[in-house]
């Protein structure tokens, strides 16, 4: 699998944006960097380095396990490990001809309802990978982040379906 990642920038800064690679088959992922946390994008650059081997020698079959994986070998950094699960979810889904909401089994789950204020939504990229949020009860709201652009976008609406509540940001 190939890995490449840059720096973008938008209005609210800078983040980076990560591609995965196979075949023609390509998935892209985004980091925007927590500042609350103390990160700006030369450490998202570092962990996204530090990843960089154990994600070049995994199969696009591995989405299922590759945020644990990535744990394992530097612990820490969820919003990576999340942008870096999100584009392996979404190339095997491309891979496999499958739609994303396809692969991740959630056709027969209810639309959520689109709320103004909820007091702790989950927030998708500081959990880990997808599979910690699928993991997670349904009752819990969901903050749904919109990267400028559009990345993720697929997996997000994915996820967001297995929660009753959702609200809808811009990073």
């Amino acid at each position: 699998m190939r890995f490449f990642y840059r720096l973008e920038r938008f209005d609210g800064g800078e983040y980076v944006v990560l591609e995965l690679e196979e075949g023609s088959s390509r998935a892209s992922g985004a980091i925007v960097p927590d500042r609350n946390l103390g990160q700006n994008y030369k450490i998202v650059m570092g962990a996204i380095e530090e990843y960089r081997r154990v994600v070049e020698v995994s199969r696009p079959e591995h989405f299922a396990v590759i945020s644990r994986r990535l744990d394992l070998h530097f612990p820490g950094h969820s919003n990576v490990r999340f942008a870096i699960s999100s584009a392996m979810t979404e190339l095997f889904a491309k891979v496999s001809g499958l739609s994303v909401r396809e692969l991740l089994m959630t056709d027969g789950l209810k639309k959520p309802t689109e709320v103004k204020n909820c007091p702790n939504p989950v927030v998708p990229e500081f959990l880990g990978g997808v599979f910690e949020v699928i993991s997670l009860e349904s009752k819990r709201c969901v903050l749904l982040r919109r990267y400028p652009n559009g990345e993720m976008e697929d997996v997000l609406d994915a996820l967001s379906m297995y929660f009753e509540e959702m609200i809808r940001s811009s990073v």
